[in-house]
Formats: structure tokens, C-alpha cells, sequence
């Protein structure tokens, strides 16, 4: 019962007013009580800097704190580690789907994996342990089955359910402060309809990635065997039979092709063109200020490539020329195209309800007509783009597992004009980050001007019945 009082008053804020003065104290005359039915005493207010917290808490916890990164190279020094999970945190707040497609395609291939070696014990933390990088070759050959438990697996994590709970609690509570607010007709500003836009991308994440151990740093090595009589094998049809040496070993010697991502090469040449400048360099130096953009347009692109189409990368042990894993690796145990639409699919939507929710923000107060127009812009470009690729992707799906051959004729129609979007969409992308740049930076800006209705809090009284 304290406990339930205690609750109660850190939500319900006292009311404040001024001091009585002395002399109408003394004052004979009756006061009027029209005048005092009428309460003057402005309610709780919360001030720029609550609204900011609470958004760039949340944020983070979004983009930083869910992101569940691959184990980085062995040897590998912590500038370059924590560049790494800089990257993914960008990604995270520029493109979460791709964030979304990436832990798909590992969710995907925990499944399949565990299955596979399900009869040593493997669950779906196996599965991912070794998508991370989590086994580590010094030489090819065939190898001893790794002999690790999930609970050992589950120590190296950095999570555990108290750190994702929190994470979770944060995240839910503030979609139940912007629904709190929406009900009792309080203002939403911009900033905290993109918060909510990312704390629901959070849930999706959180679920595809609750096995997925957090921030390992060391792989476990595996063991050459020195004499072999009897490969382990999996399966019990001989169309699933294969060797461990072909299926496993691809996974734990995978090439790790460049330490650092094409954007911190870009970065690096660029910083080191800077430091050289000088009156034989302005040249040099100005060319690479004119061609900085098309640098960022092909790290997009390149990373785009990485996250979409992975399978591409040479995962055969005698071509492997460093060891680790790639950021955005994914197991490529299903080369099933109907499983690769039905994930790019499920991504689109995804996407695309991730720009709808901007698209709430459509009748929203702004400081000016300009910022309102180019919020109602932005969030249009990325609510259609996705969709666009949805509807590509779905119908691709749908010809795909389609048995009746009208059927397939009708949709091989529509799969025309779904593949023309998708060309002309694509070299859109550009413009798609630039409206999410732009949508974060008007949220930000927006905050100069709140209305009275975006400074008072919820009163969560209200929502208790009491007599």
C-alpha cells in the first residue's frame, strides 16, 4: 500500500500558487466568487530540457544499446571497435529497416542452424553465436565439434534479461507517455513522434535478436583434429548428409574482407589529403572537398550491398585471406529465394510503417508554413519508397509460391511494373536519407517553438479510478 501512495505522489504534482497577501486578509469586503471559480494557477509544466532527455534517452537505448553487433577481428584495437558500433548507430538512426533486414536474416539463420545441429544439443543461441564470429579457425581442415553450452554462451554476453528489460521498460513507457498524451489532448512534439517511430522499431528488434548474445570480444577456438575417422554429419536423408567440414567450417573461418568499413577508408584518405594540404595541394585538397558527396553515395550503396545481398561474399575456407567476420555477416544457410522476398517483404513494411508514423505528424503545430510543408514531404518520400518496394517484393513473393498458372500469368503482369518502380526507386535512395536527415533536423529545430498544450504533463491520476 506504501508503496502504491508512493507512485501516486511522485505522479501527481502539487499545485503551486502565489502567497496570500496580508492585505486582503484584512480586506472587509466579500471577495467575488465568480472571479474564484475560475482556477488561474497554470498546471505542471515540463520544460525543453525534460522533452530532450527523455527523446535522447530513448534514442540511444534504440540505436546503441539494441544493436547487437557481430564479434570483431582478434587483434583488433578499440578505436576501430568503437568506430564500428559509431557506424552501426548511424545506420541505426538514418536506415533502422536495414538494421530490421540484417537481424531478420540472422533470426532466419539461428532457426535454421539450430536445427541442423540439433542433435548436439544447439539451440538458437548457437545459431547466432556462430553467425557473430563466435568460433575461430587457426588452420582449414577438419575440425572438433564445438563443445560449448548456451549458459557459456549466455556469460560472454554483455546483456542480460535485467539490461534488456530496462531497455525495454524505457521504450515502453515512453510510447505510453505519447499515448497518454494523445488521449488526454496533449500536444506530441515532432521529436517525440520520431522517438516513438524508433521504439517501435525497438520491440521488432529486441524480438529478433532476444538469443543474440550482446558485445562478445573474444571468439572461441575450435580444435584441429590430428587424425580423422569419422567426420560429424547431420541429417538423416542423404540429400542432408554433408560433412561438417563443408557446412560448419564455412561459418567459422569466414573472411573478414577489411577491417574497417568503406566509410572509415573514405574518412581516413580524406583526413589524410587535409593534413597534406598545403600551396602545392589546394588542388588535391579541393578535390576532395567537390567529391566527398560521391564518396558518402558509394558508402551508402556499398553498405546497402552488404546488408541486402551478403550471399555475394565468398564464404569457401581456401579463399579466406584474414580471419573474422563481416559487420553486417548473416548465415547464407537458406539459399531459398522465397525465403529472401518473403524477409525483404516483411522489411518494406516494416519501412513503411516506420514513415507513416512520421506521417501522423502531418497536422502538427510547426514554427513556420516552410518547415510544415517540408515535414509533409519528407515523410511522404519515406513512407513511398517503402512501399513501393513492398508492393515489388510481395508480388515477387506471391509468383513465386503461386501453383495455378492464371494466377501466375496475372501476377508475371504485375511483376513488370512492380520491377519498373523498383528501377526508378532505387537511385531515389539518396534522397531518402536526405529526408530522414531532414526530418531529425526539423524535429530538433521545432522545439524552439512549443505550444502551451506541449509543456503540461500527463496527469496520470486521471487514468485511476477514484471517488
Amino acid at each position: 500500500m506504501l508503496l502504491i501512495l508512493g507512485i501516486g505522489y511522485l505522479f501527481h504534482k502539487t499545485i503551486q500558487a502565489a502567497p496570500v497577501s496580508e492585505s486582503s486578509l484584512l480586506d472587509n469586503n466579500p471577495p467575488n466568487l465568480s472571479f474564484l471559480s475560475q482556477c488561474l494557477c497554470p498546471g505542471p509544466q515540463r520544460s525543453v530540457w525534460d522533452i530532450l532527455w527523455s527523446c535522447l534517452a530513448t534514442i540511444f537505448a534504440c540505436t546503441w544499446l539494441s544493436v547487437h553487433p557481430n564479434i570483431p577481428p582478434p587483434g583488433e584495437t578499440w578505436w576501430k571497435i568503437g568506430l564500428r558500433r559509431l557506424e552501426l548507430m548511424f545506420w541505426a538512426l538514418i536506415a533502422p529497416e536495414l538494421i530490421i533486414l540484417w537481424a531478420m536474416r540472422q533470426w532466419q539463420g539461428a532457426r535454421i542452424l539450430a536445427g541442423n545441429y540439433h542433435e548436439h544439443q544447439w539451440t538458437k543461441t548457437h545459431g547466432y553465436f556462430i553467425q557473430m564470429g563466435g568460433f575461430i579457425l587457426l588452420k582449414n581442415g577438419e575440425i572438433d565439434f564445438p563443445k560449448i553450452t548456451e549458459e557459456e554462451i549466455r556469460d560472454r554476453s554483455k546483456g542480460d534479461g535485467l539490461s534488456k528489460a530496462l531497455v525495454i521498460l524505457q521504450t515502453s513507457w515512453f510510447i505510453a507517455q505519447c499515448v497518454a498524451r494523445r488521449t488526454q489532448g496533449l500536444t506530441i512534439t515532432e521529436l517525440e513522434l520520431i522517438t516513438a517511430a524508433y521504439a517501435v522499431l525497438n520491440g521488432i528488434m529486441y524480438f529478433l535478436w532476444w538469443n543474440k548474445p550482446l558485445d562478445v570480444r573474444c571468439p572461441v577456438p575450435v580444435h584441429l583434429l590430428i587424425t580423422v575417422n569419422d567426420p560429424f554429419k547431420f541429417g538423416s536423408s542423404g540429400k542432408h548428409r554433408t560433412s561438417l567440414r563443408k557446412e560448419l567450417l564455412s561459418f567459422v573461418s569466414a573472411g573478414y574482407r577489411g577491417s574497417t568499413s568503406n566509410l572509415t577508408s573514405s574518412v581516413t584518405w580524406i583526413w589524410k589529403s587535409m593534413t597534406e594540404l598545403s600551396l602545392k595541394t589546394f588542388q588535391k585538397a579541393a578535390a576532395t572537398i567537390i567529391i566527398f558527396p560521391w564518396i558518402i553515395i558509394s558508402s551508402l550503396f556499398s553498405r546497402l550491398n552488404d546488408i541486402y545481398a551478403p550471399d555475394s561474399m565468398r564464404e569457401d575456407a581456401e579463399s579466406v585471406s584474414r580471419i573474422g567476420i563481416p559487420t553486417f555477416h548473416a548465415s547464407t544457410a537458406d539459399h531459398s529465394g522465397v525465403t529472401r522476398l518473403l524477409i525483404l517483404a516483411l522489411t518494406s513494411s516494416i519501412a513503411a510503417l516506420f514513415g507513416g508514423i512520421h506521417c501522423v505528424g502531418w497536422f502538427f503545430t510547426f514554427p513556420s508554413h516552410t518547415e510544415l510543408m517540408l515535414w509533409r514531404v519528407c515523410s511522404a518520400v519515406i513512407t513511398i519508397i517503402p512501399l513501393i518496394t513492398w508492393f515489388a517484393f510481395t508480388n515477387a513473393f506471391l509468383f513465386e509460391v503461386a501453383v495455378s498458372k492464371p494466377v501466375k500469368m496475372f501476377l508475371g503482369t504485375i511483376a513488370i511494373v512492380g520491377s519498373t518502380l523498383l528501377g526508378i526507386t532505387v537511385p531515389c535512395i539518396p534522397a531518402y536519407v536526405i529526408a530522414r536527415l531532414l526530418l531529425l533536423t526539423e524535429a530538433f529545430t521545432a522545439l524552439r517553438y512549443l505550444p502551451p498544450p506541449a509543456r503540461e504533463v500527463v496527469n496520470w491520476m486521471s487514468f485511476i479510478p477514484h471517488i
